[in-house]
């Protein structure tokens, strides 16, 4: 996969430090055709970084919120064509680019936008024409930002050894944006741009407001566990279940229906009319407002513990709807500090929970055992069968808490 540059400009951004507020400035350098480009420094920089780019593999919906390669979106209102989309447009405006300054000119609309958002860094912004000849008549546009390297040093000569290298840049943690996205060689979509920005900050997809960004597989599975426990809670508190009806004998009756009783107060002639009184939706209680508080406050966690409400089955069913949209779900866990790594549709296959004597245990069960480098005596055990390996953990937890009982105070 060979592009061929049809046009490229060179700018650079400079950040003034100095002052409280830093000002952005940027600068263009030059702007090259196919010939100049062929014969300039900047080509053996990035030849092969437009290919490594074509070649980086995306998906719609990310393996993790962080991935660095999204796949983007132009946003449509319904009903609308992509030329109602801005970002879209620009695109297209330096596709269609015919000559240097014309380039030049759609090139400086973007660095303008880039220009704009919040967390600017100094570097060059590089924006490129390309062709993959051998596929497509259709032009590519290609838009590299490149961060400056602090404290470079080059080997000058004998005499002064090194000497300080201003404003290098480098190739290693190049941010940039394809368009259109080839999902598979021989294949565009114009509707989607693919970008890329090894990074945490996510200011680089931030510039292009009008284009969106799919959930990522994480978030979409978060979205789907919320939605069973919403139904959940739904049957729990409003479908007639004991614990609803338990939980609604419990709850006093409003002040305001005993009031009904009473004869109303007849109204001065200039009073506002009374607010309508509030009714409780239907299986509304302190109880569950106090659960669903609890289940937001478990969702928002980073590290979370098991929230024993749902019963195995529940569990494996819920599991089993998920594994109908995305069947190599991890399920990843701790116990204590032993880490547990599977899928999702291990559990209750070969992953099972179970609690003894008040605490928990994992059992996974499979066909064999595989070590990784470091060679060590549990590789040489003779299993016990379960029965006793339960007995003798049931031992030592009565000798644990015979310890901690006979524990001078």
């Amino acid at each position: 996969m060979r592009f061929t540059i049809q046009f490229l400009s060179f700018f650079v951004i400079n950040n003034d430090s100095q002052e409280q507020d830093p000002v952005k400035r940027y600068k263009h350098y030059q702007t090259l055709d196919h010939f100049g480009y062929e014969d300039s420094e900047i080509k053996s920089f990035l030849d092969s970084e437009f290919t490594r780019i074509g070649k980086r593999k995306a998906e719609v919906h990310s393996e993790s919120d962080n991935a660095p390669t999204k796949i983007g979106r132009f946003m449509l209102e319904p009903g609308h064509e992509l030329d109602s989309n801005p970002n879209y447009n620009l695109f297209q405006k330096l596709r269609l680019a015919t000559d240097k300054e014309k380039f030049h000119a759609g090139c400086d609309d973007m660095l303008r936008l880039y220009m704009n958002t919040s967390a600017v860094r100094g570097g060059a912004f590089i924006v490129a024409l390309a062709k993959l000849n051998e596929l497509f008549d259709d032009p590519f546009v290609f838009v590299l930002k490149c961060d400056f390297e602090s404290k470079i040093a080059r080997v000058s000569d004998e005499r002064s050894l090194i000497s300080k290298v201003e404003m290098a840049i480098s190739a290693r943690n190049i941010k940039s944006i394809q368009y259109p996205h080839m999902p598979e060689e021989g294949i565009l979509e114009p509707y989607e741009l693919k970008i890329h920005q090894a990074s945490h900050a996510r200011y680089f997809e931030d510039f292009l407001k009008f284009v969106s960004y799919e959930k990522s597989k994480p978030e979409i599975v978060t979205d789907q566990v919320l939605g069973l426990v919403q139904q959940y809670l739904d049957t729990k508190w409003t479908g007639g279940g004991a614990a609803a009806a338990a939980a609604a004998a419990a709850v006093p009756a409003p002040a305001y229906e005993a009031e009904e009783a009473l004869p109303a107060a007849e109204p001065y002639p200039y009073d506002e009319p009374a607010a309508p009184r509030p009714v409780a939706s239907p299986g509304w209680s302190p109880e569950r407002q106090r659960e669903e508080s609890q289940i937001e406050v478990w969702a928002a966690s980073e590290k979370r513990q098991l929230q024993e409400k749902w019963t195995h089955q529940d569990v494996v069913e819920a599991t089993a709807h998920l594994a109908e949209f995305q069947p190599d779900l991890d399920l990843k866990f701790k116990l204590d500090d032993v880490a547990v790594k599977g899928k999702m549709t291990d559990y209750g296959e070969r992953i099972h929970f179970a609690r003894m004597n008040g605490r928990y245990v994992v059992l996974i069960e499979g066909d064999s055992f595989q070590f990784e480098k470091g060679i060590s005596p549990v590789e040489l055990v003779y299993p016990d069968e379960i029965d006793e390996v339960l007995r003798r953990m049931s031992e030592k937890q009565a000798a644990r808490r015979q310890s901690q009982d006979d524990y001078p105070y």
